[in-house]
């Protein structure tokens, strides 16, 4: 399967000044898979792999003092094999199951620059709560679920590839009907590469609901990993009933009526922490930079697929009716643009709303593009009056553009292109 990660990865290994890569991101989003792909495809040496969970016996090679070259050479020893710098890639799997190895990166920056050097695991983010970041040492990169082109790219939907790479306003007007059913089976699937690569092989889409339901078990079963510092069942009511809002703005006792808002606000915490839910904060769009105004944020889920299982909404005839994308009060397809921008822009999506008591108006989300402020309206039905996104336009003059995508319109209205929903990751 083909990951637009992969160029990030090329590019990291030509650099001059390359540092150890710790590839991040929630369990399952194929972290494993693609680095050793990577490897294979774009090495002339070995793929030396170590795993830290598998093998914890190896973890005493790196609680002994931090010598690289010592590391190394019994690494190999342990291994059968002998490690080359320059010609090798090291490759050392759920890195977080030895905090010792991860406190170890920083000196192969320093002593050993020559070597070829990647981690990656789960929950790291909650290893470097317990050790200083090796600030400077190290470069990070983010996985995340397979967005709508990679998903694409899987299914060997060559001519909807080459649509979603032509700028947009050379692509046939009746684009809707070419994406029609890939668009209405991601938003079933999703883009989890175990649940991908499933369905390619076997088309198979009441399967998939138990590959589905085992990558939310396993998600479960890691709540068990953060006690004492948290309740596992204010856990599950949080991922249970946050997919109830998604697109909303949070009230955390909406969340759980077990447990109170601070046990609620930490439990959050802890899902964005692994990544099993994403913020997007309410931002001011005065001036740049964008600044978050208040404590109003907005919760998506890892995976529209995952949402959509985990919500226990049957979609059958929605989507033999073509309809799945304006059920569910539209929360598909918001899952999906925002599930696109956060892959795309990392953490740089917000959304706006009013802050003055009584007010109502809110736009879905705010990115800079081209270092601009660019608005924008996800509608999965009817346009209608954008009233909102009408009312930013009008108190702020200094932005240029807004985006609104949709099934319905395309073209330009005075500041407003219309764009089809299956660019919200490309465009």
């Amino acid at each position: 399967m083909y990951r637009n990660k992969i160029s990030d990865l090329i590019t990291w290994k030509s650099k001059k000044n390359r540092k150890p890569l710790i590839v991040n991101g929630a369990r399952q989003v194929g972290k494993s898979w693609l680095i050793r792909y990577f490897g294979k495809e774009h090495f002339d040496g070995k793929i030396i792999e170590v795993n830290l969970e598998k093998n914890k016996d190896l973890h005493s090679i790196f609680k002994g003092n931090l010598d690289v070259k010592r590391i190394l050479f019994e690494l190999g020893l342990a291994l059968n094999t002998k490690i080359e710098e320059g010609k090798d890639l090291l490759f050392i799997d759920e890195i977080q199951s030895c905090p010792e190895a991860l406190g170890s990166l920083r000196y192969f920056f320093e002593e050993m620059p020559n070597l070829h050097i990647i981690a990656a695991g789960s929950l790291l983010d909650f290893e470097f709560k317990n050790q200083p970041f090796p600030v400077g040492r190290v470069e990070t990169m983010n996985l995340y679920p397979m967005n709508f082109y990679e998903f694409l790219k899987a299914r060997n939907k060559n001519n909807l590839v080459q649509l979603l790479e032509m700028p947009y306003k050379e692509v046939p007007n009746e684009v809707k009907h070419y994406f029609e059913e890939d668009f209405n089976l991601y938003l079933i699937i999703g883009g989890m590469p175990e649940c991908v690569n499933y369905f390619i092989e076997t088309n198979d889409l009441l399967g998939l609901k138990k590959i589905q339901d085992d990558l939310l078990y396993s998600y479960q079963q890691d709540f068990k990993k953060y006690k004492p510092n948290m309740n596992s069942e204010c856990l599950l009511d949080i991922l249970e009933n946050g997919t109830k809002f998604i697109g909303n703005q949070i009230i955390y006792t909406k969340l759980s009526q077990r447990f109170t808002s601070p046990t609620i606000k930490k439990g959050v915490d802890l899902l964005l922490t692994a990544r099993l839910l994403h913020s997007v904060p309410n931002v001011s769009v005065s001036n740049l930079p964008l600044v978050a105004s208040g404590k109003q944020f907005k919760l998506f889920f890892l995976d529209v697929g995952l949402l959509l299982r985990i919500s226990n909404l049957e979609y059958q005839n929605l989507y033999i009716k073509k309809e799945l994308s304006a059920a569910f009060k539209g929360m598909l397809s918001e899952q999906f643009v925002a599930q696109q921008l956060i892959c795309q822009k990392e953490q740089n999506t917000f959304y706006w709303a009013r802050t003055e008591s009584g007010a109502s108006s809110e736009v879905d989300f705010i990115i800079l593009k081209n270092n601009s402020i660019t608005p924008i309206e996800v509608k999965s039905g009817k346009i209608g009056s954008l009233k909102s996104l009408h009312y930013l336009l009008e108190n702020n003059k200094h932005i240029e553009q807004a985006i609104v995508f949709s099934l319905a319109k395309r073209g330009k209205e005075n500041k407003i292109e219309f764009l089809p929903i299956y660019w919200a990751g490309q465009f």
